[in-house]
């Protein structure tokens, strides 16, 4: 029984020292901040230890957008839990570049890679990436580009329907650089002003008059009987 007891403790003691030992050395790549420590994080979503990920991810996070390029490759030939971290991490820096290699995992036989490839794809198009991501799918065949914008719908309809509408703008689509297609880039913003307007154009005037409140339906019926 004492035996069983001292066995449990250090295991327990050793767990807690791993755990420790994982938080200091990702801690430590976190502030050297130079190429290396970045490579060294990439490679920890690849441990089988899912503390270790969960820290490099939020490493990972705190670099912004320097990070994105290399999780990209974790995305095509990583193992299936390298492949979740990698895609949950794009998601978080809002990787606007990295839409197409999301796209093309979003229905991954793994659902859980599936699912964060839809949430990161959703994060990036909340953040200033929805005509990136229209540009991506403009350039696949039409079968992929139906299946992409079904499984998208089925996570966020807002995006979707937006995501559409930037599928029908011909110079935005035809553009070489996706890179300049950001929301907020002047070419998109002039388009989204002009169909604002086109649409504004189109719709049909009200002939008749709009109709009185309740109050003042009663007020005129109350005049009409003295």
């Amino acid at each position: 029984m004492r035996s069983e007891e001292n066995n449990g403790r250090v295991q327990e003691a050793l767990s807690a020292r791993g755990l420790a030992g994982k938080r200091d050395y990702v801690r430590s790549l976190e502030q050297r901040r130079d190429p290396q420590a970045l490579t060294l994080l990439v490679e920890c979503l690849s441990d089988e230890s899912g503390y270790l990920r969960e820290l490099a991810e939020a490493a990972l996070a705190k670099h912004g957008e320097q990070g994105g390029p290399a999780l990209l490759p974790l995305l095509r030939g990583g193992l299936w839990y390298a492949r979740t971290s990698a895609a949950r991490t794009l998601g978080r820096m809002a990787y606007a570049p990295g839409a197409a290699a999301l796209l093309g995992i979003c229905d991954d036989r793994v659902d859980s890679v599936a699912g964060e490839a839809l949430a990161a794809l959703t994060a990036i198009g909340g953040r200033g990436g929805g005509a990136r991501i229209a540009w991506e799918i403009h350039r696949a065949p039409a079968e992929r580009r139906a299946a992409w914008l079904s499984r998208l719908r089925a996570r966020d309809a807002a995006l979707t329907q937006r995501v559409e509408r930037l599928l029908g703008a011909e110079r935005l689509m035809a553009h070489p650089d996706p890179d300049q297609l950001r929301d907020d880039a002047p070419l998109v913003r002039t388009w989204e002003e002009r169909t604002w307007r086109e649409e504004q154009g189109k719709a049909p005037e009200r002939s008749e008059a709009p109709p009185r409140s309740t109050a003042a339906a009663a007020k005129a019926a109350d005049a009409s009987t003295h």
